[in-house]
């Protein structure tokens, strides 16, 4: 049972929203490294290092410029996990790491000397959130094809929160937002339902939401949570699902590609409690941390 400190670590968590920003024109003037990825792009000369370029090169690699909101940011997708690995590695100046084999997407800020202030979106081909085409009611070629979009929709997301909002974070509201593009981007919509499959939600035997484990991605969000604390928060993350979900039933406009950037803005600074809210149109946005 939670106590006082794990009801007060829960509301903390879920006080987290970003602060709306001045008046800013969309989209953000591209970060000067961009030039550099134009140029490997356009088949110039850059200061690439010579495994980069090898890895950049396979035949199972794609390399572009994806044109976001916050300005231009290089995509690198594959279907080789190897390669997946070594260049995320390689780029967050993290030589021996490796990611889960769930993880296939990262928005990162490089720390290798070479591409010091750079940000890359590294995508790897796989179902979404460790989903296979089965769990979602979806064939597995197509689902793979639609957990491309999501993955860079959602990186697309964090790059512009980044740069926008001045924050990205491992946290279950950056990820309800993310992902909240992400769908949109791939269906059209939004379902609270398939959200849950995402996060690893169910209800237990005293009806409280909590992450499934190993596989609920939203044990990796909240783990730095005390275990007690973890069933309030997630409780009120699906209750901000319920209330996405019903907001965007009852103004569809603003699933619309032009309202795109209005809804993560908006979204990204209600913070979970006034997600939730949005279901009565309370806009309560709680304790901003």
């Amino acid at each position: 049972m939670a106590n006082f400190m794990d009801a007060f670590m829960a509301e903390k968590y879920w006080g987290h929203r970003y602060k709306a920003p001045e008046q800013q024109d969309f989209p953000l003037p591209d970060e000067g490294f961009i030039s550099e990825w134009d140029a490997w792009i356009k088949g110039r000369d850059n200061n690439f290092p010579e495994e980069v370029r090898a890895l950049l090169s396979e035949e199972s690699a794609r390399v572009w410029l994806e044109e976001t909101p916050a300005g231009k940011i290089p995509v690198v997708y594959t279907k080789n996990r190897r390669t997946f690995e070594r260049l995320t590695a390689i780029l967050s100046g993290e030589d021996n790491s490796k990611p889960p084999a769930s993880v296939n997407a990262f928005t990162i800020s490089a720390k290798h000397p070479l591409f010091k202030g750079h940000r890359v979106i590294c995508l790897a081909q796989g179902g979404y959130s460790a989903l296979s085409g089965e769990s979602v009611g979806m064939a597995d070629e197509a689902w793979v094809e639609k957990s491309a979009v999501i993955r860079l929709h959602h990186e697309g997301c964090h790059y512009f929160t980044l740069r926008a909002l001045g924050g990205m974070k491992n946290h279950a509201l950056d990820e309800v937002v993310a992902d909240c593009a992400g769908q949109l981007a791939a269906f059209g919509r939004y379902d609270a339902s398939l959200q849950r499959k995402f996060f690893g939600l169910e209800k237990n035997e005293k009806d409280l939401l909590v992450c499934i484990a190993p596989g609920g991605r939203l044990s990796f969000y909240v783990k730095t949570l005390p275990k007690d604390a973890i069933p309030l928060v997630c409780q009120k993350i699906d209750e901000a699902l319920e209330g996405l979900e019903s907001y965007l039933e009852n103004n569809a406009e603003m699933t619309k590609t032009s309202r795109r950037v209005e809804l993560i803005l908006k979204l990204a600074t209600l913070g979970l409690i006034g997600i939730a809210g949005l279901a009565q149109g309370n806009l309560d946005r709680g304790d901003a941390t």
